[in-house]
Formats: C-alpha cells, structure tokens, sequence
C-alpha cells in the first residue's frame, strides 16, 4: 500500500509539472498574438470609429457655419434672412446683362409698308450693341440688434456641436471598453477551466490506475471522462463568447472582424466610489446635461432674433452703373451713361400677417419645452449616477467575497485531491469541491468585470470617461 500511496505521490508530481506547462504554453499562445492595451482602445476608437467620425465632421460644419459671413441683417423668421441679405458685412454684387437685356450683340430685321411706296423698308438688317454693367455694395449697419444674436448663437451651435461629439466617443467608448473587459473577464475564467482541466485529467487517469490496481470502480472512471468532458464544453462554449466579444470590439474600432489580438489578463480599479463630489461633478460637467443647457442658450438667442424683427432696419448702399448702346441707324446712334450714386437706406415692417408674432410665442413655448427636457435629463443623470455609485460600492464588496472563496477553494481543492488519491474519500466528493472551485472562479471575475463596468457608468454620469 505504501509502494502504491509513492506512485500516486511521484505521479501527482509529474502531472503537476505538466500542469505548470501547459500554462506556460497557454500564456505563450496568448502572448504571440499582438496585445491590445487600454491605451490603444481608446486611441483607436476616437480616431477610427465611423460615428465618432461623424460626429467630428459634424463639429467641423458647424465651426464653418460659424463665421460673421453667414450673419445677416434683414427681415427674418429664424434662420431664413429675406428683405436684405446684409448684417455684419456688406453684400457686393456685380450685374451685367439680364434676360430683358443681355449683355452683347443684336441683330434686328424689319420689313415696312407705308401708303407711300417709295418709304417702305424691305428686310433691312440693323445691328447694335449694348452692355450695362453695374457694381451695388449694400450693407444693413442695424438690424435691431438682430445679428449680434445671430453671432452668439453660431458661436453657442459650433459649442453644441463639440458637446455632442464628446457624448458620442463617451457612448462609443462605453462600448468599446465594455466589450474589452468583457473579454478579459472570460479569458481569466477560461484560465481557471483550463487548470480545472488539467486536474480533470490526472483525476481521470489516477481513476484508471485504481481500477486497474483493484481499488477503484469503473463508475469513478466513467465519471471522471465525463466531468472531463464537461469541462472541455465549458471552455468551448467561453471561448465563443470571447470569440463574439473580439468581433464587436474589432467593429467598434473599425477593423477586420477576424482581427486577432489578444487581451491583459487583469482588471484594474482605477477610482474609489465617493458620492458627494461625483455629484458636483456631474452638474457641473454631465455632456448630456451641458447640450440640455446649450440648447437652452441657443433657443434664447433666436427668440432675440425674432424680436429683432420688430426694429427698423437701417443701411448704407451705394452703386457704379454704366451703360452703352449703339444701333447703325435710327434716330439714336449711340446711348451711353456712366456714374455713381449712395446713401442711406431704411426699412421698417410694421405688419408682416403676425408672423413675427407667432414666430416668438413659438419660440417661448420651444423654450419651455427646452427646459422641461433638461430637468429631466438632470433627473436622469443623477439616478444613472447613484445606481452606478450603489452598483459600484456593492460590486467591490463583492469582488472581496469573491477572492477570498477563491483562496478558501484554493486551499479545500488541494485537500481534497490528496484525500481522494489517498483513498479517503470518494470521487464525488472531489467533484463537488471542484465545481466549488470553478464557481468561486467564475463569480470573481464575472465580479471583477460587473465592477469595472460599475466604475465606467460612475465616471461617465460624472462627465469624466472622456478627458
């Protein structure tokens, strides 16, 4: 018996060392595939992702809207300038030629008949010439204050714009970072298979001896291939929600769904759950909170705009016309004027059907509709703020608990594979203590990743994922 108890002892110790190398081997494989780090997440999500794309562009018109030249001066009900197109820079135009009168040749020919025969003009070809071009500079200097409001509010759009381009790669990021640690929390409990995997099979195979030593059953032989198997399933079925998690991120970034990369193998906390400053923090620097108050600014801004309508419009113009027309025959051979005229212009809609009037009450009711939209969304991000704070509190905790049954399953496993090879105790019972291991196992890290994306929520809400 003491020959037999050396054996199981000097095989357990080879196996152990086979254990050793196939999770050499196993970090090796994992190693030879290019490791995608948090820093190269973030930075290729922002610069490759197709809406963060989008959303840059985005920025990028309304910085171009942005522009004095787009402000005008006269009549509006909105954002459509009409009655004087003019505002914080004058309007230059040159005309030459218009339907009526084109710029260029002509050629007339007329047939006349008059009682006196000896008077009559039988298809006689008359050729002229005119042209008159005119240069017209005209600039509204007032506009009831109208396009100052105009300004501020391109200026309040090209911010709103930024706004929503930071909540997009702060969506986008959320993402992508989620699928990231998802992946990593598979890949540790894929480890701790594999090692169950390992111990699976010098179970299996001690089974075998004792049966062939006339000390085991085949029932434990049989049960160990199956558990064996089980395991096999497990890390199979793992592998294809690691498999899933690697396609959506690669779609996130905008790369090849059969890119292959590998992940780092541990979750790191990176901030502490403290409600009374993450609650200024949100208030202060929440993006969907900043684009409720920005749109705010901008409605106030254009209800300016359509009380600006009620002021009379006051300008300058002024105007270079020259115009020559010559004619082969006739009376008048040749026309031709040239000079310059200015001065002051002035326009003042007293009636216009209410629409300014209207345009206004819209205005104020688009105002407080504004309003109610952003105390909800006040509301709102409070609440995804403290449940991402209890969730994120509760979690660590969790995580605590879990590393110490980890530790304690650790320790009962090891006891209960020395048990079971000395003949103490039966093969089930070894069973249950290492399901007990592989849940201690799973409820880590599947803690360790409900804590992450906990801290993520909490930094988001805070207005601070995205720095």
């Amino acid at each position: 018996m003491n020959k037999k108890f050396y054996k199981h002892r000097l095989r357990l110790k080879i196996t152990s060392k086979l254990i050793v190398l196939f999770l050499l081997l196993a970090n090796f494989s994992a190693k030879s595939q290019d490791v995608l780090t948090l820093e190269d997440v973030i930075k290729i999500t922002i610069e490759n992702n197709f809406d963060v794309e989008v959303a840059r562009n985005n920025v990028q018109v309304a910085k171009n809207n942005n522009n004095i030249g787009l402000v005008g001066g006269g009549q509006s009900t909105g954002g459509t300038v009409t009655g004087g197109t003019t505002g914080m820079l004058p309007q230059v135009s040159i005309a030459a030629g218009s339907p009526q009168g084109p710029l260029g040749f002509g050629r007339t020919t007329s047939t006349l008949k008059y009682s006196n025969p000896a008077a009559n003009i039988d298809n006689q070809t008359l050729n002229s010439v005119s042209y008159t071009p005119a240069l017209v500079v005209t600039w509204y200097f007032f506009d009831g204050l109208k396009m100052f409001a105009t300004k501020k509010k391109l200026n309040r759009a090209e911010e709103l714009s930024n706004l929503q381009y930071r909540l997009t790669v702060e969506n986008t990021l959320l993402s992508a970072l989620t699928a990231y640690y998802q992946m990593i929390s598979i890949e540790q409990y894929i480890k701790s298979l594999r090692t169950s995997l390992a111990l699976g099979d010098d179970q299996r195979k001690l089974a075998e001896e004792k049966l062939r030593a006339g000390i085991g059953s085949k029932v434990d032989v049989l049960q160990t291939q199956i558990d064996y198997n089980s395991i096999l399933v497990q890390i199979t079925q793992q592998q294809n929600l690691l498999n899933e998690q690697r396609v959506n991120l690669n779609t996130v970034l905008k790369r090849a769904p059969d890119t292959e990369f590998s992940v780092p193998d541990t979750i790191i906390i990176q901030t502490k759950p403290e409600y009374a400053g993450a609650l200024g923090n949100t208030i202060k620097n929440n993006n969907s909170i900043l684009i409720g108050r920005k749109t705010l600014e901008i409605d106030r801004l254009a209800l300016k705009e359509f009380r600006a309508n009620a002021w009379p419009k006051i300008g300058l113009t002024g105007n270079y016309n020259y115009q020559y027309i010559s004619n082969d025959i006739g009376f008048m051979r040749l026309n031709r004027n040239f000079g310059y005229n200015g001065g002051f212009i002035f326009s003042w809609t007293v009636l216009n059907n209410l629409t300014t009037r209207t345009a206004i009450r819209n205005t104020n009711m688009q105002i407080a509709s504004d309003n109610v939209r952003l105390q909800a969304s006040e509301f709102q991000e409070k609440s995804n703020l403290y449940k991402a704070f209890l969730s994120f509190e509760n979690n660590l905790k969790i995580v605590e608990l879990g590393k110490e049954s980890v530790q304690l399953s650790n320790q009962n496993l090891y006891i209960a594979a020395q048990r079971f090879k000395q003949g103490l105790s039966t093969y089930i019972e070894y069973r249950t203590v290492q399901q007990s291991y592989e849940n201690a196992q799973y409820q880590l890290s599947q803690a360790a990743y409900s804590t992450k994306v906990s801290e993520l929520n909490f930094l988001k809400a805070q207005g601070l994922l995205v720095y």
